[in-house]
């Protein structure tokens, strides 16, 4: 049901399509809204949003870590989870600079054990553009949702898009939780990270 990559930039294409004009490859219930910026308008997302802006200062990888050291003291790791999400749509490099900084700190946060809760409670955190989103209803559609995601978020040489690495889920029988659905991104997201 839904795909996330790995590329090692961050730079968008000169010809790629803005993330937030992405409909096909969002999940359902995003492009329902009217994407993602649409989704994280509702009251509830938007303070959440803001309070991770808030969080996520950091410019350095020891900043962010020491960040994130401060949302760990709290004794759970869901608002962690959040932040990082939150860097990695920030700054791509810094977040990887992060996790590798500190991994036995930050891969539990990013992948196993905070994953679980993560992808029970994926759909009431932001929506970021990272994934790739493939359902039933896109049956015979498959190659341009593909094709919509890799416009706007794979960078691209010789006309040739550019990924080192796909995850692929069906969202069920996520860590024992049953179906998740769409929500079960943070599988294939946690994943990539994790081979990262």
């Amino acid at each position: 049901r839904h795909a996330s990559e790995h590329t090692t930039t961050n730079t968008p294409r000169a010809d790629a399509m803005p993330a937030s004009d992405r409909t096909l490859s969002l999940p359902k219930a995003v492009s329902a809204k009217g994407g993602i910026d649409a989704w994280n308008a509702d009251p509830n997302l938007k303070n959440l949003y803001k309070t991770m802006a808030g969080s996520c200062t950091a410019t350095t990888v020891s900043e962010a870590l020491d960040e994130l050291h401060a949302l760990l003291s709290l004794g759970h790791g869901l608002w962690a989870y959040m932040y990082l999400r939150y860097l990695f749509n920030k700054n791509l490099q810094l977040y990887y600079a992060t996790v590798a900084a500190e991994p036995s700190m930050t891969l539990p946060v990013a992948y196993t054990p905070t994953v679980g809760e993560a992808c029970q409670k994926f759909g009431m955190m932001p929506q970021y553009p990272r994934g790739c989103y493939v359902s039933l209803a896109d049956r015979g559609n498959v190659k341009a949702v593909l094709e919509e995601y890799a416009k706007a978020m794979l960078p691209s040489s010789n006309g040739k898009f550019e990924c080192e690495c796909i995850v692929f889920s069906d969202g069920g029988r996520i860590l024992g939780l049953g179906d998740l659905g769409a929500w079960g991104m943070g599988i294939p997201i946690g994943k990539l990270d994790l081979y990262t």
